[in-house]
């Protein structure tokens, strides 16, 4: 699991990833990359792969779903849920 971020900001080990992320993407010839752009690229590829919201919202440690939407730039496909397998209907 990505622990998040604001848990290590300010420390050593963030000192520590900025580094090495900084050094590796330096020797394939990167010029601008951060550990948050690895961490956003991460949630994107699962997102992509068919990971669900809810997976990635306890991956990333956000609190919300919403804030997890915000972060990947997407809504969940409501219409789409396992719901209409079932035949429940969101409330409009």
């Amino acid at each position: 699991m990505c622990l998040p971020e604001r848990q290590f900001r300010g420390t050593e080990v963030t000192e520590k990833v900025v580094h090495v992320v900084k050094e590796y993407a330096g020797r394939l010839g990167i010029s601008k990359l951060a550990p948050h752009d690895l961490r956003r690229s991460c949630a994107r590829f699962c997102h992509d792969s068919g990971g669900e919201l809810e997976q990635i919202q306890f991956l990333l440690g956000h609190v919300s779903v919403q804030t997890t939407e915000k972060y990947l730039g997407c809504k969940q496909r409501l219409r789409g849920a396992v719901n209409d397998r079932i035949g429940i209907e969101p409330g409009l």
